[in-house]
């Protein structure tokens, strides 16, 4: 069983490198949206929503089934977000990036099975959702007028006013240096928990809730949002 310090330092977790189905809690053999009978819309997973092992938190019923598709975006790069997540990994936000096409995994949900990766995500809390319009290039479905997103709240953490890029995930033509997960829990623990370590400053986000909202308050300090006239926030409850 994985540790909870484990499973903040491993974020985002192993994708395959193409196209599968989620059922049964694992990856199988893709199926396409266009297979089953419910209407499903093109989520874009550009952190741990990629991995098995992350559906398989959000989607614990053996019964459910996910189409998740291998696809290009362009024009953007996954980094990491001004803040520290409630199971204490650094999670991962998108931001505009000109020339960078970053690979992701499109998740087909029914909307049945969105209201899960809502509550998942935080809407409103952590994370924004809506609809991007950029170019997307799916490995089955073809080129993709536009997607669904969630876009964190908080922005990127960006130190050196530079955001940090998950370097878990090769984007191509990435413009900002990239950091593994361990790697940017150290820079923080050496800045917030100096002579302690790296698994002690890890413990202590996931269980002591004071220190993480300080910590991911200072993070928010040197955060960079964006706007873009490419995104169109929606709400939980609008039409898709």
């Amino acid at each position: 069983m994985t540790s909870a310090i484990e499973r903040a330092l491993t974020y985002p977790y192993d994708a395959p490198p193409g196209s599968y189905l989620f059922t049964d809690g694992k990856a199988q053999p893709y199926r396409p949206p266009s297979a089953m009978a419910e209407q499903r819309f093109p989520i874009i997973g550009y952190g741990s929503n990629r991995a098995p092992a992350q559906l398989a938190r959000k989607y614990p019923d053996a019964a459910e089934r996910i189409p998740v598709e291998f696809a290009w975006l362009d024009g953007f790069d996954v980094v990491y977000a001004a803040r520290i997540g409630g199971y204490g990994a650094v999670p991962a936000t998108v931001a505009p990036c000109p020339g960078c096409r970053l690979p992701v995994m499109l998740t087909w949900l029914s909307l049945a099975q969105l209201p899960a990766m809502h509550r998942s995500e935080g809407i409103g809390v952590a994370y924004d959702f809506g609809a991007l319009e950029a170019p997307i290039q799916a490995e089955h479905s073809g080129p993709l007028p536009h997607a669904l997103i969630y876009v964190g709240k908080t922005g990127a953490y960006a130190p050196n006013n530079t955001p940090i890029g998950l370097a878990e995930i090769a984007a191509e033509g990435r413009s900002w240096p990239a950091l593994r997960q361990r790697q940017i829990q150290q820079r923080l623990a050496d800045e917030f928990l100096p002579g302690q370590t790296l698994e002690a400053f890890v413990d202590s986000s996931i269980n002591d809730k004071a220190a993480k909202t300080a910590r991911s308050g200072r993070m928010g300090e040197r955060a960079l949002l964006w706007q873009d006239s490419r995104f169109r926030p929606l709400r939980a409850e609008d039409p898709l």
